[in-house]
């Protein structure tokens, strides 16, 4: 009896002990598949922090591209090359919307990719509000449907990524030949890496800018620069008139008699006043671009202004066989203004006017507007007329308004630059209206209650 029982106890023993050994078997093979699993997702942890690295070494390097950009166009093509190692596109470019003008590729990976006229539509529309929006398949997109199939056909899906900067909109547009290639992730990438490509936007708009104001400033030190050189030889030539004259007049006194010494008097008188006009300029400019144009507002005789004026600028008239109409409208509303401006303004339309005008007429008309809230000069010449570039260019500072003709007067170009200054200061308008051969009207509006 105690042999069977031993048995017993022995067989339960054996039992037990093959569970134990089953249940640590299981426990080996779970503990190999979690190394297993723990492996490959330390291999993709490491692959996701080569990923990484490699994205951050290219964002850093797109950083560098746009820190180290002198122009718009090869700061979009080093952005694009760095991009197409983040987002591993065969293709892209980068298309520009402004207001009233098609869409134009700015840049490009491939030169053929330059000649798409995008067409946009709603789909453009819909990427523009702000989504990045991938596409499996052009063909079954209508406004990629529309771009020329020579240029469409070579690619099969795309991503389309907005860009946005402070005066401008843009569209990413990268391409590939696989189709379905722009999966969630690469849009979520495309979506991290826009950024360095909205950065670019802003920098070329910073760069056109930048470019712009250089082209200014040096055609502004050009023009200063002949201004410089002029003002030598314009302020030397009336001066040394008046010298020779004088000189004459002292030498021999007795013989300037009679017409002679009228003549000479008008000269010496002409060549004062044009050296007066010029060294006006001089200082009306000075103050304008100093800020100090002091202005002093009352109520203006208009039509002891307008003969103020017309004595000053009757002698350059009369030098050039010009004549000059003083027409002022009756029953005038009174204007209140800077009188003093407002002849300086006067004078250098029609001082302008003889220079351009030869054996002609020169007309100063004054008028009330319709609506009975300004006063209207008019300044008419029947002259050479000018361009419509000379015309866009005539109120610039150190101008010439029109070809220089070397029988007529000299000048400064400061003229008109400064009527227009003055114009605008007193609160109204100058305009032009100008046809080669026919003449030149300029035409000041002044409100009638003065400056604001």
């Amino acid at each position: 009896m105690a042999n069977a029982d031993r048995e017993t106890n022995l067989e339960d023993r054996v039992r037990e002990l093959e569970q134990r050994l089953a249940r640590a078997e299981r426990a080996r093979l779970a503990a190999e598949e979690e190394v297993a699993e723990l492996r490959v997702e330390l291999a993709h942890a490491g692959e996701r922090g080569r990923v990484a690295a490699a994205h951050t070494e290219r964002l850093l390097e797109g950083l560098e591209v746009l820190g180290e950009a002198r122009d718009a166009l090869s700061l979009f093509a080093e952005v694009l090359r760095v991009l197409g190692d983040v987002l591993e596109f065969d293709a892209a470019f980068v298309v520009g919307f402004a207001p009233e003008v098609a869409p134009q590729i700015v840049s490009a990976t491939d030169a053929r990719l330059r000649l798409i006229a995008w067409p946009g539509g709603a789909f453009t529309d819909r990427v523009l509000a702000g989504r990045t929006v991938a596409l499996f398949d052009l063909a079954g997109n209508p406004e990629w449907r529309r771009v020329d199939p020579a240029l469409r056909e070579a690619y099969t899906s795309a991503l389309h990524v907005p860009l946005h900067a402070l005066h401008s909109q843009a569209m990413l547009v990268c391409l590939h030949r696989r189709r379905g290639f722009f999966t969630a992730d690469r849009v979520t990438r495309a979506r991290r890496f826009a950024a360095l490509a909205r950065q670019a936007l802003q920098t070329a708009e910073h760069l056109v800018d930048l470019e712009d104001d250089r082209g200014r400033a040096v055609e502004l030190s050009r023009a200063k620069s002949s201004f410089v050189a002029s003002m030598s030889h314009e302020l030397r030539t009336p001066l040394n008139a008046i010298i020779g004259y004088c000189e004459h007049l002292i030498e021999d006194p007795v013989a300037q008699r009679g017409p002679e010494l009228g003549e000479t008097l008008g000269r010496i008188d002409l060549s004062a006043r044009m050296l007066r006009e010029l060294i006006g300029n001089v200082l009306d400019l000075g103050k304008i671009e100093a800020g100090r144009l002091d202005l002093h507002v009352g109520p203006v005789a208009v039509a002891e202004v307008c003969r103020l004026a017309l004595v000053t600028a009757l002698p350059l008239a009369v030098r050039r066989g010009n004549v000059i109409r003083v027409d002022v409208g009756t029953g005038l509303p009174e204007l209140r203004s800077d009188a003093g401006k407002l002849r300086q303004i006067l004078v250098n339309l029609l001082a302008n006017a003889c220079s351009f005008t030869e054996a002609g007429a020169i007309d100063l008309v004054v008028r009330a507007d319709r609506r009975g809230e300004a006063l209207v000069f008019q300044v008419r010449d029947t002259g050479q007329g000018l361009t419509p570039a000379e015309s866009a260019a005539v109120f610039l500072p150190f101008a010439q308004a029109g070809p220089v003709d070397p029988r007529r007067l000299g000048g400064t170009g400061l003229g008109l630059s400064i009527a227009k200054h003055f114009t605008e200061r007193l609160g109204g308008t100058i305009d032009l209206d100008s046809a080669v051969g026919v003449g030149t009207t300029f035409t000041v509006r002044l409100p009638l209650a003065g400056p604001p």
